[in-house]
């Protein structure tokens, strides 16, 4: 399948596979709200077409890259538009489902207000919360510390789980409450509340890890990219890379590198995440992480962020391959024009 039905009629869809974040969240639940479907489920990126999820004409897909088999498509990421243009997709099937938006919610509301569903009066200020999440848009890292009803939503998603199923059925329980109460509201729900009190435990913990982790490549002399290379260590670590920050506030982006777990079995895949530092002023910058992982042909992401993964047979080869990434992603960033908040006259930020 190629394209897809512009406007379905109520009650086509019946289930919603949506990204296991917080953009995800919030775009499930305009789904939920414009089709009144109450079936969810969860994938990352990697995992969308694994059969398990089932993924038919009755299933609105969100936030993911394109499957083939999927009734309706929301996505805002440009490498996915990519990729399903190369599989012979075409862009106009999908021009009212995709766009280059701050987040996937900002696509699907813009698509359901045009189609005249009449969203709750609060939830425009969700998915505006929900667009300096996922896009990392803060002014500065004040800004970014500020605990908004939106990041602190998003923080309790990143807590570890003692399993999926419990992960998945609190992102259940948070579409079903974002859907009826403002951001606000939710934040008093006791099991919120509860996931928020364990992310700050874990907050603590990431910041002592980041504090004997922190390193600079060699070829880094002004020290802008801070690194956290963490594929030394035998068990799963938890990170909260942009903590890093706060340590090295004159760092403009913050680099991750691990190895990933699967079943809690260290691999030699590789993962890699980048974020840049809320005080760079994306309007006056050249700074693009998403087309850096484009270019790898490793990921994607936005301009503030971006992600990526490489397979490797083994360990030697996962040294290797590190070492080579590592370098190809600080030249790329060398081409990439930077200008900080700092350089900036006074009273110029980032753009909103």
């Amino acid at each position: 399948m190629t394209g897809q039905d512009q406007t379905p009629s109520s009650g086509e869809f019946v289930k919603i596979v949506t990204h296991d974040d917080f953009d995800g969240v919030v775009s499930a639940a305009l789904c939920s709200i414009a089709n009144r479907i109450d079936n969810f489920m969860f994938s990352g990126p990697v995992s969308i077409l694994d059969p398990g999820l089932e993924v038919g004409a009755d299933t609105i897909v969100c936030d993911l890259p394109h499957h083939p088999a999927a009734g309706l498509w929301f996505d805002h990421h440009v490498g996915n538009l990519e990729d399903y243009r190369l599989k012979g997709g075409d862009p106009e099937a999908v021009r009212d489902t995709f766009g280059e938006e701050k987040s996937c919610a900002r696509v699907i509301y813009r698509y359901y207000l045009e189609q005249g569903v009449a969203f709750p009066a609060f939830m425009g200020t969700t998915v505006e919360e929900t667009d300096t999440v996922d896009s990392f848009d803060y002014k500065d890292l004040e800004d970014w510390q500020r605990e908004t009803p939106g990041k602190l939503l998003s923080d309790s998603l990143r807590i570890t789980f003692r399993s999926r199923g419990e992960r998945n059925r609190y992102m259940r329980h948070l579409i079903r409450r974002i859907r009826e109460a403002p951001l606000e509201e939710v934040l008093s729900d006791p099991e919120v509340e509860e996931k928020c009190r364990l992310y700050r435990e874990m907050e603590e913990k990431s910041r002592s890890l980041i504090e004997r982790m922190a390193t600079f490549l060699p070829e880094d002399a002004e020290q802008e990219v801070i690194l956290l290379d963490t594929t030394g260590l035998k068990h799963a670590p938890y990170i909260i890379k942009s903590l890093a920050f706060l340590s090295y506030p004159k760092a403009v982006a913050v680099l991750e590198v691990k190895c990933q777990f699967r079943q809690k079995r260290k691999t030699n895949d590789l993962a890699f995440s980048m974020s840049l530092s809320p005080s760079l002023e994306l309007a006056s910058s050249e700074k693009d992480v998403g087309e850096i992982m484009r270019s790898l042909n490793m990921g994607d992401g936005h301009r503030g962020a971006g992600a990526g993964r490489i397979q490797c047979k083994s360990k030697a080869e996962m040294m290797k391959q590190k070492e080579q990434i590592l370098r190809k992603i600080f030249g790329m960033w060398g081409n990439q024009r930077t200008t900080s908040l700092e350089a900036t006259p006074s009273g110029e930020g980032r753009s909103e």
